[in-house]
């Protein structure tokens, strides 16, 4: 009988622990909720020139609190005539111990990254960026917050003297 409580007890503390770490976890991104406006550069690559972006993002939490679903959609101008729009849910996974990312956006590309988490005010996703026919490279998504109502985001690919190239870099306020 003294076995069993003792069993017991440690899954009812293994499984709290779980709910604790995935609960903690999810939290960390809540500062992501709302709606921001951004500005910003895309800058020249095999994709088009160089040209500035207005974007609207949204995020809200979906799926019963599981996962964030942002929104990143920007406005169509003479120097933007084909404005990039993707759809994309963070979450946890438990397995990995990370954060997790799956987006796709309007010119037919994918993603899936991961992320430690937070290492100060910088949360970096990592993962296959599928664009078109080439190969995925590995994207990275650096989010740097300032403040509860502004947030740096930029996007990079590798580039060939073993850094990384950024494909785009806006600044979004609340």
């Amino acid at each position: 009988m003294k076995t069993r409580f003792i069993v017991l007890t440690l899954l009812i503390v293994a499984t709290t622990s779980f709910a604790q770490s995935a609960a903690d976890q999810l939290k960390s991104l809540n500062g992501f909720v709302g709606t921001w406006k951004c500005t910003g550069t895309a800058f020249a690559s095999d994709m088009g020139p160089e040209h500035p972006t207005s974007a609207t993002v949204t995020g809200k939490w979906a799926l019963g609190g599981k996962w964030l679903a942002m929104r990143y959609t920007e406005e169509k101008t003479k120097k933007n005539p084909m404005p990039y729009d993707v759809a994309a849910y963070w979450g946890w996974d438990e397995g990995q111990k990370k954060l997790v990312a799956a987006s796709v956006d309007n010119m037919g590309g994918y993603g899936v990254e991961s992320s430690s988490g937070w290492n100060g005010d910088e949360l970096i996703f990592e993962g296959p960026a599928h664009m078109g026919a080439m190969p995925p490279p590995n994207g990275r998504d650096t989010f740097t917050r300032s403040g509860k109502n502004k947030i740096t985001h930029s996007f990079a690919i590798p580039d060939n003297a073993g850094g990384w190239k950024k494909f785009d870099e806006e600044t979004c306020r609340k």
